[in-house]
């Protein structure tokens, strides 16, 4: 569905950035697209700045049915949260008496959630962080396709670790944090390039049949104060060989070690 003109004109948000780049990544995985189609118009919606500039980028895709209520694919704005009432909702509304009205009515469940180890889904991982939390600050992060634990320095001295499924909980009681616990910020991790680097992660490890399974971010065992934090890229294939990359927020690659 076409984005009307008005709302063509409205700024984009990184869940709305992230929405697309599942589109395409379901585009990618029924053949679709291309890898280097995949890639060119994921690193566009990455930058992309209004709901207009993301709308050509699906325009002449199919979309799954799965995710066909996302408010790009039906040309609507987001609201806050991923929630928002379907316009059939407010027919049926209508029809039932404007007495009635919407009071009480159960918002639609949310989508469900995007691969959290793909581009879109680290990166709206990271959106609903800062919302949550206020900041995009982590000691550590671990990611697999279906969750994410974060730790992060809580109340003075301490480190919370919290569980995130699309919401946030506590994952285990807070513990000792060290002065010299080093943190670092999400927000300074290039999506793009890390989104290229994701999709071809199973063919650079050498396990073209391997699936990405588990991403972290941390510092490296020892690190002293000049060491920058390093995000893993973990492959594994059916008969368990794995295979991984290391990279710099920056997405600049620095080890491989393949299966």
């Amino acid at each position: 569905m076409k984005t009307s003109a008005p709302a063509k004109n409205l700024r984009a948000r990184d869940t709305d950035r992230a929405d697309v780049c599942a589109l395409l990544d379901a585009a990618l995985a029924d053949g679709q697209l291309s890898t280097a189609e995949h890639d060119s118009r994921t690193a566009t919606a990455m930058r992309a700045g209004t709901f207009g500039a993301l709308d050509r980028l699906v325009d002449d895709l199919q979309i799954p049915g799965g995710l066909a209520a996302t408010p790009i694919a039906r040309g609507l704005p987001r609201a806050p949260r991923r929630w928002w009432i379907p316009v059939g909702a407010v027919v049926l509304a209508g029809l039932l008496g404007a007495g009635a009205g919407l009071l009480g009515r159960s918002p639609t469940p949310a989508p469900p959630l995007p691969d959290l180890t793909t581009g879109n889904g680290l990166a709206q991982l990271i959106t609903d962080y800062r919302t949550e939390f206020g900041t995009t600050e982590a000691d550590e992060l671990s990611v697999f396709p279906d969750r994410a634990e974060i730790a992060r320095s809580g109340q003075p001295g301490k480190q919370e670790t919290t569980r995130y499924t699309g919401e946030f909980e506590q994952a285990s009681a807070p513990a000792r944090r060290t002065p010299d616990t080093r943190s670092f910020d999400l927000a300074t991790l290039d999506l793009p390039r890390y989104a290229r680097l994701i999709a071809g992660a199973p063919q650079t490890t050498r396990l073209p049949d391997g699936q990405v399974w588990h991403v972290t971010i941390e510092y490296p065992p020892g690190a002293d104060k000049y060491s920058e934090p390093l995000l893993s890229i973990y492959v594994k294939n059916e008969a368990e060989q794995i295979g991984y990359l290391q990279i710099r927020l920056n997405g600049e690659v620095s080890a491989v070690y393949p299966a």
